[in-house]
């Protein structure tokens, strides 16, 4: 009988410039390696039963990834994630493992920490409220359907801005739906652009996933 097993994971230090698909194929020898009784799919093509959510951009460090796999016997959490663990490479760590609680498609908004390097903090700080002041923040977004017009002023939110020796940061949270997905480094963009503002290169790291209703996605 099928078992669905949800981990959660961290992606750090250099496994930051590993891509969604790589990341995908590291997942599946890993996999292999550990011996886990994957499931799969049936037909002629048969490929492991697995989900790995809410794509992260390259260069992004998170502590809030999500992969799901499908076992075709059960084995308790703890023996799943320290198998994995023992096999997969620097930068990626198992934070949890658990039985699923909402579906994949309940989940609505991500939380990211963004760090905008800077000489004075405390002027872009100002910058930065000028730009979300405006009533409306409209820029096109390349979607599957092509160009699209959206406001992001009404897709932000700014929960938190901290002055730091050097640095602005930055706690946002942005819709990251089936409907509606928004890319921090496109808010971070358009503010450059808009402010004629310059900062160094900006680190972003995705602190969690949240559902629709914003509590925390498990």
């Amino acid at each position: 009988m099928k078992t669905t097993v949800r981990m959660k994971f961290a992606k750090t230090g250099r496994a930051k410039y590993i891509s969604h698909l790589d990341l995908m194929r590291c997942f599946q020898r890993c996999i292999r390696r550990s011996e886990l009784p994957i499931a799969y799919s049936e037909g002629f093509h048969p490929h492991m039963q697995l989900i790995l959510a809410a794509a992260l951009s390259l260069g992004f460090e998170s502590q809030a990834e999500i992969i799901e796999l499908q076992l075709k016997e059960a084995l308790s959490f703890e023996e799943v994630k320290s198998r994995m663990q023992a096999i997969l490479p620097e930068g990626i760590e198992i934070l949890s493992c658990y039985a699923p609680q909402h579906k994949m498609g309940q989940m609505g908004f991500a939380e990211y920490r963004v760090t905008l390097p800077c000489a004075d903090s405390a002027a872009l700080h100002e910058q930065w409220e000028e730009f979300l002041s405006q009533p409306q923040i409209l820029v096109e977004k390349k979607t599957k359907r092509g160009l699209r017009e959206i406001d992001l002023k009404a897709q932000t939110e700014c929960l938190e801005v901290t002055e730091g020796d050097g640095a602005l940061m930055l706690l946002l949270r942005l819709p990251a739906g089936n409907a509606v997905n928004v890319n921090p480094s496109l808010l971070v963009d358009t503010f450059g652009k808009m402010e004629g503002v310059s900062f160094g290169f900006p680190a972003y790291r995705r602190l969690k996933l949240l559902t629709e209703e914003k509590s925390e996605f498990f």
